[in-house]
């Protein structure tokens, strides 16, 4: 099976795959990973970024952040630094970013309006520290001794869940973990609903200095398409994932963009 995947892949290089006719289900799934995947990356660069601004506007954060949410469409996030007031966090540094690019920031002060939370955000904050609680009560892979990474996406339909992610942090330049990523349902009510990982082993993929990668390769065992993890991947890296899919035979070609596929001949 590797061999007849490593065989596809150097084709896959010289020429992203199409041709494979996707069936409803498989176009959902993957609809849905690119929208997850897309919002994970945006939301994450906006956290990337928004600290380091932070970090230069208000002293000790230590002593005032409690912590983080980003919201809004991946082509224009808004990140939310938070204080520590556990009963009813605040608004204390804000960050609007534009196409991954910062367009204004703030220090929210103690009299602006601002600094007051909408329901929403409310609920994202309840959603993040209960995701919190699950990642460590479930004790999943998690491949790095860094703190982790969280992404907050809001729900997909009404009354829907919050999906908050844990996810294993890049510590080094051109080096992308695909391992160690974690996902929990937040429900509407507090509840902890399905959760799940995304690998069974850490996997870092290198990009060797100095050299441009045709493209990023993996085998994925737990799922038979492509997931949001694929695709942030592919944003991160700024090359496409080849993802081979042991379940049915099918080699995937992954970028920000889009998710096309094609079946491999035994």
């Amino acid at each position: 099976m590797l061999r007849i995947i490593a065989a596809a892949l150097a084709i896959t290089i010289a020429m992203p795959l199409a041709g494979h006719a996707q069936n409803a289900a498989e176009k959902a799934d993957i609809d849905r990973a690119l929208a997850r995947g897309q919002l994970i990356y945006a939301y994450d660069q906006a956290a990337w970024h928004g600290t380091d601004a932070m970090l230069k506007k208000i002293e000790h954060p230590e002593k005032v952040i409690g912590g983080w949410i980003v919201d809004g469409p991946a082509s224009a996030p808004t990140l939310i630094f938070f204080d520590q007031d556990q009963a009813e966090p605040h608004a204390a540094y804000i960050a609007e970013f534009r196409d991954n690019r910062m367009t204004a920031e703030r220090v929210v002060a103690a009299d602006s309006p601002e600094r007051m939370l909408s329901a929403e955000r409310r609920a994202m904050i309840a959603a993040l520290e209960k995701g919190k609680k699950a990642w460590q009560d479930a004790k999943p892979l998690f491949c790095s001794k860094s703190s982790p990474n969280s992404v907050v996406l809001p729900p997909e339909r009404p009354g829907g869940p919050h999906l908050v992610y844990i996810m294993t942090p890049q510590t080094e330049n051109r080096a992308y973990p695909l391992g160690g990523h974690f996902r929990v349902e937040i429900g509407a009510d507090g509840s902890v609903g399905a959760s799940r990982g995304f690998t069974k082993s850490c996997i870092t993929m290198p990009a060797e200095a100095g050299k441009e990668a045709a493209a990023l390769f993996i085998t994925h065992m737990l799922d038979p398409v492509p997931t949001e993890i694929h695709v942030f991947t592919a944003r991160s890296a700024g090359v496409p994932v080849a993802v081979g899919t042991t379940s049915n035979d099918m080699m995937w070609w992954v970028t920000g963009d889009r998710i096309e596929g094609q079946k491999l001949k035994k």
